[in-house]
């Protein structure tokens, strides 16, 4: 956003503020040029006429007034005492609304700097608006950046924590807690801000997981060159969808409703394989998941491979660094969390 000022951008409360102002001072003008005009009086006679008739303090006229000067006083009284009073009023909602936008503002730098394993979302246009929308649907804690003034205004309506800023900027990146985060998505419309949000969110926190938005093809290379742990281009995807909706119409829904939540007897997660994980160096058979627990191994990645391998043997390894879907109730979730076999 330019550095000039511009009333579609400005507060409610700041363009009541504006137009109020404004109509005075046409009221303190109109009725200058008509005394000068009218009784033939100077400038500073003139103007002192019309403030004390719009702020009816009651002092004398500075000289007898014609019946056409009789005619102005009575219309700058009906429309400065207006205009005078709408100034007031809009003098008021500014102070107060500045004062409840500031205490809200510092709210939620609050909020934001009490962030822990939360989510970052760099962008609130149509993309990062719905990965905001599903985060909350999920129930996960997340922060957007967001630069353009309006956008912003409308992600913290939303009901959403957001910093209005550039996500480019480190200053936001810090503010937004980024060494405790687990995870961000930059969803910009720019490529290389997209590029320069990922290289500075990877040298801040080495840890994060990092998704970005490609909407050029040579964008996913440099991207993935940076440090993009999965780079997504909503175009590609949405006509990968769209595809898969006419050939295999029950299976989407089928995923839609399990991954989002709509089959609340089961739950998928993941799970990544550390060095003092109790799985580490055990076959799926001997870690005794449904037996212990009654959740199980859908699908396993291992370490340095691309795909998965869906319903994977018994007789499989489990390695530091590989990666298990694993599917079971809320129960047997919490039974896992119980025996710290899931954080």
């Amino acid at each position: 956003m330019g550095k000039n000022l511009r009333v579609s951008g400005m507060s409610p409360s700041a363009r009541h503020l504006l137009i109020s102002l404004g109509s005075l001072s046409l009221v303190l003008v109109m009725g200058t040029v008509g005394y000068m005009l009218i009784e033939s009086l100077g400038f500073s006679d003139a103007l002192y006429m019309t403030v004390i008739t719009i702020s009816t303090v009651g002092f004398g006229e500075v000289s007898p007034l014609s019946s056409g000067g009789r005619y102005l006083t009575i219309a700058i009284i009906a429309f400065g005492v207006s205009a005078m009073l709408l100034s007031v009023s809009a003098v008021l909602e500014f102070m107060l609304s500045e004062f409840f936008g500031i205490w809200g503002r510092r709210r939620m730098d609050t909020r934001i700097a009490r962030l822990v394993d939360h989510y970052i979302v760099c962008g609130y246009g149509r993309v990062g608006r719905s990965v905001a929308e599903e985060l909350d649907a999920q129930g996960y804690k997340f922060v957007v950046i967001e630069i353009e003034e309006n956008t912003y205004q409308q992600c913290v309506n939303d009901g959403y924590l957001a910093i209005n800023g550039s996500a480019t900027d480190n200053d936001n990146l810090a503010g937004a807690n980024i060494a405790d985060a687990q995870g961000l998505v930059s969803a910009l419309s720019s490529g290389a801000d997209n590029v320069y949000v990922i290289l500075s969110a990877r040298m801040k926190n080495p840890s994060l997981l990092l998704v970005a938005r490609a909407d050029e093809p040579e964008s996913k290379e440099k991207l993935a060159l940076v440090g993009a742990d999965r780079v997504i281009s909503p175009h590609a995807m949405a006509g990968k969808r769209m595809a898969n909706m006419l050939i295999r119409p029950r299976i989407c829904e089928f995923v839609d409703v399990w991954v989002g939540g709509g089959i609340p007897e089961y739950q998928l997660t993941e799970l990544k394989v550390s060095g003092e994980s109790s799985f580490k160096g055990v076959t799926i058979k001997d870690t005794r998941l449904r037996e212990r627990t009654g959740a199980t191994v859908l699908a396993i990645r291992k370490m340095g491979e691309d795909t998965f391998n869906g319903n994977p043997e018994p007789d499989i390894r489990i390695e530091e660094g590989d990666l298990l879907i694993l599917v079971g109730t809320s129960e047997q979730m919490g039974k896992m969390r119980e025996l710290n076999l899931l954080s």
